[in-house]
């Protein structure tokens, strides 16, 4: 066909494009160049709706009840974070900075971070309904929602590879101690209910970061 034989990469996108919009779908799955820096659709500060408003799973929640749920997360993982740390610095005094060098323990307190400052920017977003600037004027993602969303992306994706790496290659069918129960499948469940009910939709060219991440944190070890 004589699509075929276009020369210009944006015609032969083009004509594909055209032919075939069962690939369309493919483009929301994907993200672009701007997902992939963690910002919003560039609408009218669109950060208020997405963090503001819970998901279609979670639609009957009010909006006090929806940060309420993220409120006890937040408070919920904060005292599993303390108990980690507390746990960590009794039993391995001399060694405690290698908390630190640990891909759950990466994972832990990303999730921490993540969940709390989904908390705050949910408040932020609720005191500040509109679609408009905290200045009146629309402008793109602010930085301190990308921070939040790139924590999400972290927090979901970290702890489903702790979860199912731990029992999969690590656990050695010794004694199952607690604590290592809520890192290590408590982590990917409190993440899981965020995604469900609040969670914004990730795209597939976001998960550079996580990848950078567990990388690193590989190379530390």
């Amino acid at each position: 066909p004589d699509w075929l034989l276009a020369r210009s990469d944006p015609g032969l996108i083009a004509c594909i494009w055209r032919r075939w919009p069962r690939l369309r779908p493919m483009t929301s799955l994907l993200g672009n160049t701007a997902t992939a820096r963690f910002e919003l659709p560039s609408t009218d500060s669109p950060w208020q709706v997405a963090f503001g408003a819970p998901s279609k799973l979670g639609r009957c929640l009010s909006p006090r009840t929806f940060l309420a749920f993220r409120v006890l997360l937040a408070l919920f993982w904060t005292g599993i974070t303390i108990w980690s740390m507390v746990d960590h610095k009794a039993n391995d005094l001399e060694t405690a900075p290698e908390f630190y060098i640990y891909l759950t323990n990466w994972s832990l307190l990303i999730e921490w971070f993540y969940l709390v400052s989904a908390t705050f920017v949910t408040r932020m977003a609720l005191r500040n309904p509109k679609r408009t600037a905290l200045d009146g004027a629309p402008s793109k993602t602010p930085l301190f929602a990308r921070i939040t969303y790139a924590a999400q992306v972290e927090t979901y994706v970290l702890s489903f590879f702790v979860f199912v790496l731990y029992w999969a290659l690590v656990y050695d069918g010794g004694t199952i101690h607690a604590l290592s129960v809520f890192t290590h499948g408590v982590n990917f469940l409190v993440a899981l209910a965020d995604c469900l009910v609040a969670g914004i939709p990730m795209r597939l060219v976001q998960f550079w970061l996580p990848f950078v991440i567990s990388s690193t944190c590989v190379r530390v070890e």
